[in-house]
């Protein structure tokens, strides 16, 4: 019952929502994924997911702002603390998504360089990596659709909101004067 009402949360999120959802979701599932694998000529070598190897620590950012992602989307107490740190989701969302989007170029050149591992021609990415990328490139378009549509209701909200701080009366009679139709000769003052 309880993954009923989960489903039915998912199904009633925005499009850019969605977005945000589905691409933190496959982060931080592709950390526990195989990102790469080097292997010798005799086969023998290590397959490193996303949490292991030299480069674990990628993997666990990338599960970590995954897993935070998520919770915004469906946790209040979460969404508050983000939204009153980056001052709103969009923001956080399409930092997150740049920096996993530099956290895996930074692994791809560690793990493509020459020195790194057994064999340079049997070095092979694996679909955890590709996993990663499919992810951050939903949470980057679901935070630019959010942005987007966040700056162009917030402008709209904020001049169908402009109100007068004081409001004056039309007409405002003074002794049984009109005053606001009353001119006044700057020229007979003087």
């Amino acid at each position: 019952m309880a993954t009923r009402s989960f489903l039915d949360r998912i199904r009633e999120l925005s499009s850019e929502q969605k977005f945000v959802f589905y691409g933190s979701a496959i982060m931080a599932m592709s950390a526990l994924m195989p990102w790469y694998s080097d292997l010798d000529s005799f086969r023998t070598g290590d397959t490193f997911l996303g949490v292991t190897g030299p480069m674990y620590l990628v993997g666990l950012l990338f599960l970590a702002l995954g897993g935070i992602a998520c919770a915004t989307l469906f946790s209040r107490t979460v969404r508050d603390k983000i939204d009153h740190i980056f001052s709103s989701l969009g923001n956080f969302y399409m930092i997150s998504a740049g920096f996993s989007a530099f956290l895996l170029l930074l692994t791809n050149s560690v793990f493509f360089h020459p020195r790194f591992g057994v064999n340079v021609v049997i070095k092979e990415t694996r679909f955890g990596m590709l996993f990663a990328l499919s992810g951050v490139i939903l949470l980057g378009v679901g935070a630019y659709i959010m942005r987007k549509r966040q700056h162009r209701h917030g402008h709209l909200d904020l001049e169908s909101t402009y109100e007068p701080l004081i409001k004056m009366p039309q007409q405002r009679e003074h002794g049984g004067v009109d005053v606001e139709k009353t001119e006044v000769n700057q020229h007979t003052l003087l």
